[in-house]
């Protein structure tokens, strides 16, 4: 089955960076409701909320970064993918990572 799962995200994946290794992943926007902005109100302004999900057989942790499209993205929630007792992917959710102010 594993065979087949590559075969998939090498056809229809999108050239991703996991910790600057390249692989191949689906990569898009985590939806939400419509209703909701994107972004948050703090004290000290406004902050960019928006997510993005991962999924792809290289495995992606806690506070990895995940590169596309020239962009840097950091893990804040993953789980591992089952069929049967064999890990066959990883999902998860991604923010995107800012550079800091000069």
């Amino acid at each position: 089955m594993t065979g087949r799962l590559d075969r998939i995200f090498q056809k229809y994946g999108q050239a991703v960076t996991v910790n600057g290794t390249a692989a191949r992943a689906f990569f898009q926007p985590a939806r939400k409701s419509e209703k909701d902005a994107p972004f948050e109100v703090t004290s000290l302004g406004t902050m960019d909320d928006r997510r993005w999900t991962y999924l792809g057989r290289t495995k992606a942790g806690l506070g990895d970064r995940v590169g596309f499209q020239g962009r840097t993205y950091t893990v804040r929630n993953c789980e591992e993918i089952h069929l049967g007792d064999e890990t066959v992917c990883w999902w998860a959710v991604l923010t995107e990572r800012r550079k800091a102010a000069e």
